[in-house]
């Protein structure tokens, strides 16, 4: 009988598929929620979101809830990113403060090796960057 209750409780949760058909279709309705486009805020209410909700808000609300994100409603293409993105993500965690400054990987103070060469850059306490590039040019 315990098999049963669980089995039956069970039944009552929602499937990821059933989940997202039900987003992408909230998705729909809040398309044609009017926006203000100097201030980005909702002009009428969506959902439990009140009037003069940033639309940005109501974009995190997708994101969390959506299984391939909010990008994947936007843009709508038939290709599911949430993999690649996460391994940019991923990536982009790598890059960390450098101070050389005519290194071709720095940015702004910022190594970005790790997105050029999908691993952290080498380095030791004896020689600092491995993986060092040096260039010329303007600083």
């Amino acid at each position: 009988m315990e098999k049963m209750d669980l089995q039956e409780k069970c039944r009552k949760f929602e499937t990821v598929r059933e989940r997202d058909a039900e987003l992408e279709r909230l998705w729909d309705e809040f398309s044609d929620v009017p926006m203000d486009p100097e201030t980005e805020c909702m002009e009428e209410r969506f959902l439990d979101f009140p009037a003069g909700t940033n639309r940005e808000d109501i974009w995190h609300w997708f994101d969390e809830r959506y299984s391939k994100g909010v990008y994947y409603l936007m843009h709508r293409d038939g290709v599911d990113r949430t993999e690649d993105i996460a391994k940019l993500l991923y990536l982009r965690e790598q890059c960390d403060y450098c101070d050389s400054s005519n290194c071709y990987f720095n940015h702004g103070g910022e190594c970005r090796f790790p997105l050029v060469h999908e691993r952290a850059p080498r380095i030791d306490d004896e020689n600092g960057c491995i993986d060092y590039d040096y260039y010329e040019g303007y600083e």
